[in-house]
């Protein structure tokens, strides 16, 4: 009865070995196949966020070409909508903001534009869409209000106003800040001064 006992106790414990070793290889194969869909999720996050940035930009470029007098900005819902309520000090909500050449300032932009690109001129280094989000005074916990100013950060950067590094994180185009920086962005980079 003994030599029965021995046999059966370690083929039972075989058998629990190589059932949770097809259960490890079942959870890393689905670990993969979630990996490959977030990664697949954020392509297709990116490829509707440049298809936005296209149209809104096609619009502007329509409304500056167009012989009849158009309005210089056509917004689009979202942007309309990431417009009210916002407390920004420059003219307006944020019409497009012009392509940079040199010896303009952030004067020539305007709403949460101007304020992106000051918050991006003060920062120590690249920022991200949350950080942005902080810096320009909006709530960063809400996914909504990160996208808006990330958004505006997208259409700076097509404009030439700032650069995006390959993590995504955003910073001052070379020459678009240096001598030309002006009073509001020269006190946010003062030692000492924060910027929200």
């Amino acid at each position: 009865m003994l030599l029965i006992e021995e046999v059966v106790m370690p083929s039972v414990l075989a058998l629990m070995a190589q059932r949770e070793a097809r259960a490890r290889q079942e959870l890393e194969s689905w670990t993969e196949v979630l990996e490959q869909a977030q990664a697949e999720v954020d392509a297709a996050r990116e490829r509707v966020e440049r298809a936005r940035v296209g149209r809104e930009e096609l619009v502007a470029v329509l409304a500056e070409e167009s012989p009849v007098h158009t309005p210089a900005s056509v917004p689009s819902r979202g942007e309309a909508a990431a417009g009210v309520g916002s407390s920004s000090s420059g003219a307006g909500h944020g019409g497009r903001p012009p392509v940079w050449r040199s010896g303009m300032g952030e004067e020539v932009l305007s709403g949460v534009y101007r304020e992106v690109f000051a918050a991006v001129v003060a920062a120590s280094g690249p920022v991200n869409g949350v950080e942005l989000t902080r810096a320009v005074g909006r709530e960063a916990e809400i996914k909504n209000e990160v996208e808006k100013i990330r958004h505006r950060a997208y259409v700076l950067e097509k404009r030439g106003w700032l650069v995006r590094a390959e993590d995504g994180r955003f910073m001052p185009a070379p020459g678009a800040v240096g001598r030309g920086v002006s009073p509001a962005s020269a006190e946010r980079l003062r030692p000492g001064a924060g910027t929200a």
